[in-house]
C-alpha cells in the first residue's frame, strides 16, 4: 500500500516534470527551433540538439502514468463483483502515457527546423514510423478514456462526485485536439500541441489526488 500511494505522488509530479521539461526544452534548443511553432516531439529528434532532456521528461511522465493506471487507478475502480475498468487502461494507453513513454524511444529522424528536414523526411525510418503510429492509438485513447472513466466512477464509491466533471472534461480534450489538428502547419502548431497535451497531462493529477483521498 506504501508503494502505490508513493507511485500515485510520483505520478503526480511527474506531470509537472514532462511540463517543465517541455517549457525549458523549447526554450532552448534554438537553431531554428521555435516553439509556438514546432511539435513537442521535435526536441526528442534525432537531430535535436537537447534530447536528453526531452527524452528523460517525456519517459519518465509516460512510464509513471502507465504504472499509476494499471495498478493503481485499475483496482481503485474496479467493482464489487470483479470487473475491470476499461478507461484505466485507456490512460495508460493516452497521450499522458504510452505517447510520452513511446516518444523517448521511437524518435523523430529530424526537427521539422532541420533545413533537410521536407515533408516526410521526419517519418522515413521504422521507429518514426512506431512514433507516428504510437501518437495516433494514444489519441485516439484519449478522447474515448474521459467517457469510460465517467461511466465507471458512477458505479463506484468515492467517485461518483468526479462522473461529471470528467465526462465533461472529455468534451474539452476533444476540443483541444481538434484545435491542434486545425493548427498544423501554422505558426501557433506548436502552442496548440503544447496546450492539448500539457491539458491532458493535467487531468492525471485529479485520479491522483483522489485515490490518495481516499486510501489515506
Amino acid at each position: 500500500m506504501r508503494s502505490l500511494r508513493a507511485l500515485t505522488i510520483a505520478t503526480i509530479v511527474a506531470q509537472g516534470v514532462f511540463i517543465a521539461g517541455t517549457l525549458v526544452g523549447g526554450a532552448i534548443e534554438g537553431h531554428g527551433y521555435n516553439a509556438a511553432r514546432h511539435d513537442i516531439s521535435d526536441l526528442a529528434a534525432l537531430t535535436a540538439h537537447h534530447a536528453t532532456l526531452a527524452r528523460l521528461s517525456l519517459g519518465i511522465a509516460g512510464v509513471l502514468t502507465i504504472a499509476f493506471a494499471l495498478l493503481v487507478l485499475r483496482p481503485a475502480l474496479r467493482t464489487a463483483d470483479g470487473r475491470e475498468s476499461v478507461g484505466a487502461w485507456l490512460v495508460a494507453l493516452s497521450l499522458a502515457g504510452w505517447d510520452n513513454l513511446s516518444d523517448a524511444f521511437f524518435r523523430l529522424d529530424c526537427r521539422d527546423a532541420d533545413a533537410a528536414c521536407l515533408s516526410t523526411a521526419s517519418f522515413d525510418s521504422w521507429h518514426a514510423k512506431v512514433h507516428l503510429a504510437s501518437y495516433v492509438v494514444a489519441g485516439v485513447a484519449t478522447v474515448i478514456a474521459p467517457f469510460l472513466l465517467s461511466r465507471r466512477m458512477r458505479t463506484v464509491d468515492g467517485w461518483r462526485d468526479l462522473a461529471g466533471p470528467t465526462r465533461i472534461t472529455g468534451f474539452v480534450i476533444i476540443a483541444a485536439l481538434a484545435v491542434t489538428v486545425l493548427a498544423g502547419g501554422t505558426a501557433v502548431q506548436g502552442l496548440a500541441q503544447r496546450f492539448a497535451l500539457f491539458l491532458v497531462s493535467l487531468c492525471v493529477v485529479p485520479l491522483a489526488v483522489r485515490v490518495l483521498r481516499l486510501t489515506g
